[in-house]
């Protein structure tokens, strides 16, 4: 740590000295401008060119290291996340059949095309535009679940299965717009880690939390519609499923408006359902194997359901200590 006193001059200013090697590293002469992120108790110096140029981020791969779909759908799904602005890969082992399955991962993404591919080069560019309205995509999120939810009932009721199989559509689209939250999260918390604006930061890793649990209901719901399909007595688990419907939907509620009496009721009611889905196993049906798994999935939904009332509870509770703490301030 390298402490350094203040100095008071010219009646009205204070003065720091900076480090010669901080200046050098920086490439940085006399005249030159910075910035100065300032938040709260901190204050961060930042060299004006690198604060500009941060605002476009690229990346290169050199040499794939396999090349099977698998691991490349992980592999680009995992650069794609960063919050680059143009992926740059270069292997001269790339052949038109490893491109045509690359093409195919990355129409499953959101924002992203190959702006160029040839002689062992593929260029990656992000479209999305830079105003990226998180709450947006939470809602959009919010409603494919609701769907998802819709559909099984009428689906069941109907006695519909070909019904049931269009369920895993939904899921596919939510994913999609789970990788396209994530990335631009990544982008956020790259900008504010130079901002020093830690409000904003933990504001950004809540709701990276939020955008994967309702990811991971999503995947328990595709799992529902399928073991529902061979259960005989389906009637209870409808039940319970509009009873998590009404439940998701006061969840939005409570995180969208940092609402801390929803949030609560959301955790109660969660553990409620829990405990009715435990009845449900020792009674009706408990010896179908179905009926068991698709319970599990349900047991599943509450839990991520809570787990996001929780982080709405804290997020609550955090924005009224920091009005309180305004006010006593002022």
């Amino acid at each position: 740590m390298d402490v350094r006193k203040l100095q008071f001059i010219g009646g009205s200013s204070y003065m720091i000295s900076i480090p010669k090697s901080w200046i050098r590293d920086n490439n940085l002469e006399q005249g030159d401008e910075i910035v100065l992120n300032v938040e709260d108790e901190c204050i961060l110096i930042v060299p004006k060119k690198v604060s500009e140029s941060s605002k476009i981020i690229k990346g290169n791969v050199r040499g794939l290291q396999q090349y099977d779909e698998e691991f490349l759908r992980r592999f680009i799904y995992a650069i794609y996340i960063q919050g680059l602005d143009e992926i740059v890969i270069e292997d001269e082992n790339i052949t038109p059949r490893i491109l045509t399955k690359i093409s195919e991962i990355v129409r499953s993404m959101i924002g992203i095309e190959i702006i160029y591919a040839q002689n062992g080069k593929i260029v990656l560019r992000c479209m999305n535009t830079p105003d990226f309205d998180f709450s947006g995509v939470l809602r959009r999120m919010y409603q494919i679940i609701e769907s998802m939810i819709d559909g099984i009932i009428e689906s069941i009721r109907s006695s519909d299965t070909s019904a049931l199989e269009e369920i895993k559509y939904f899921e596919v689209d939510l994913d999609r717009l789970y990788l396209l939250a994530l990335r631009e999260q990544h982008r956020k918390i790259k900008e504010l880690s130079i901002s020093v604006k830690w409000n904003d930061l933990r504001m950004i890793l809540g709701a990276r939390m939020v955008t994967k649990l309702i990811e991971e209901i999503a995947d328990s719901l595709r799992d529902f519609s399928i073991y529902v399909r061979d259960v005989s007595e389906n009637g209870s688990l409808i039940e319970l499923l509009e009873e998590i419907k009404t439940v998701f939907s006061e969840m939005l509620k409570a995180y969208s408006e940092s609402n801390l009496k929803m949030s609560e009721k959301v955790i109660k009611d969660t553990d409620r359902l829990l405990g009715e889905i435990v009845t449900f196993v020792s009674k009706e049906g408990s010896d179908e194997i179905n009926f068991r798994m698709a319970l599990e999935t349900l047991k599943e939904i509450c839990k991520n359901i809570k787990s996001i009332g929780e982080v709405a509870f804290n997020r609550s509770v955090r924005e009224m200590m920091a009005q309180e703490n305004k006010f006593l301030a002022d």
